[in-house]
């Protein structure tokens, strides 16, 4: 059954002046740590394509707070995991994992933006 819908639009461009304008701070507040490292590395391959999955992750984490329905600040952003599994789909880890929900994410980049939505079932 479905509990709740979440969609989430991100302006890439904002995100990189923000990682740029504080990079330690903005990371911390709003990426686990291994969402830094995977940032990171994709910043050293491709600048712009670490700036989309930055924008990416931040997008699908705000749909996923909007999907639960408890508002955008009930849960701290980095509190909030967005990993792949082993074919590359992504998926969410967060404090809710354990509570008889599950959540699916589908996140997308184009002309600019990052587009995120998931579904909490």
């Amino acid at each position: 059954m479905i509990k709740g819908i979440g969609i989430d639009l991100v302006d890439i461009g904002k995100i990189r002046k923000a990682i740029k304008a504080r990079e330690g701070k903005f990371y911390s507040r709003v990426f686990s740590e291994i969402e830094v490292k995977i940032i990171e590395n994709a910043k050293s391959r491709n600048e712009n394509r670490g700036f989309e999955k930055a924008a990416g992750y931040f997008a699908a984490k705000e749909a996923f707070l909007k999907a639960l329905g408890k508002g955008l600040f009930s849960i701290p952003l980095n509190k909030i995991k967005i990993l792949n599994d082993e074919n590359g789909q992504p998926y969410i880890e967060s404090p809710e994992s354990d509570k008889n929900i599950s959540a699916k994410v589908s996140i997308t980049h184009d002309k600019g933006f990052a587009c995120a939505v998931v579904i909490v079932q």
